[in-house]
């Protein structure tokens, strides 16, 4: 059997180790981690794939911003009813500014826009 002093050693270092885990994934997670914000632009109905292509083109290649890789079906006629994302993390207030003014100029083709990631 155990003594009093080894189950008070082994229950303190339990709670060391799992505190420790918090803390440390604490850290990693939200402390050191980059800046997660994308821009995701919003199409008009039946636009299509065209027009999606045109604003990555247009405004994807401003300082600061990045477009973000389309995923899932390949096929222009699945992807065309999809948002387009612009990777903005790390961007400064005035490269944002002019990527919203870039977008702002394609207003007949977006619907609306709105920032995911935003801390």
């Amino acid at each position: 059997m155990a003594s009093r002093r080894t189950n008070t050693v082994l229950i303190t270092l339990f709670g060391v180790l799992a505190a420790g885990s918090i803390v440390v994934t604490g850290v990693f997670d939200h402390l050191l981690a980059g800046d997660p914000r994308v821009l995701v632009v919003t199409m008009k109905q039946g636009v299509g794939q065209e027009a999606r292509d045109l604003l990555k083109r247009d405004c994807g290649s401003l300082p600061g911003v990045s477009v973000v890789a389309d995923e899932g079906n390949p096929d222009p006629v699945i992807q065309g009813r999809f948002p387009v994302r612009f990777k903005i993390g790390g961007a400064t207030p005035r490269e944002e500014a002019a990527l919203e003014t870039c977008i702002d100029r394609h207003r007949s083709l977006v619907r609306g826009l709105l920032t995911e990631g935003d801390r």
